[in-house]
């Protein structure tokens, strides 16, 4: 029986600057970990200098290195990952920061859901354990992706203005 995704809570194309600290951790993480595969012979710079950063190399660079594998070699169709200086948000990757927020906070189903979507079964729960040591170092060092239910019915409901004095409160 395959489970039924969450609603999405990030629009795909949104713009990066509005996310927060733990959401741009996960999408630096990412974007760097993907760019030698798809620039070999390209300068990148190393995905692990974030976690070194956050004190969380020893325990959750490993776990994200394997998920990131299991999702490069098992994934049913290409994933959306977009350049390391891309300003807007990938489908893939949005997917990516809910699934973290919804494992900080113990929602299995809808993570399965999520993992189910990108991956065989089989290859869903190898990955489940390793997104969620990830999730944990995350959370331990105080990187929590934060939770935003209807986030896109709330962005198209408010009107945009803009204010430059808002701009550095989250």
């Amino acid at each position: 029986m395959q489970l039924c995704r969450p609603e999405p809570a990030y629009p795909t194309n949104a713009p990066i600057e509005e996310l927060r600290t733990p959401e741009l951790f996960v999408l630096a993480a990412l974007r760097h970990w993907v760019a030698p595969h798809c620039d070999p012979a390209g300068a990148h710079g190393d995905w692990r200098g974030a976690f070194r950063a956050a004190a969380i190399e020893e325990t959750g660079a490993p776990s994200f290195d394997s998920f990131c594998r299991i999702l490069g070699t098992a994934a049913l169709a290409p994933l959306d990952v977009r350049c390391v200086k891309c300003a807007r948000l990938g489908e893939d990757e949005a997917w990516l920061l809910q699934l973290v927020s919804l494992m900080q906070r113990d929602r299995v189903i809808e993570a399965t859901a999520i993992l189910e979507h990108w991956l065989p079964r089989a290859a869903a729960r190898i990955a489940f354990v390793h997104v969620g040591s990830f999730s944990a170092a995350m959370a331990g060092a105080r990187l929590v992706v934060p939770h935003r239910p209807g986030l896109r019915a709330a962005a198209s409901a408010i009107p945009q203005i803009h204010r430059p004095q808002l701009a550095l409160v989250h």
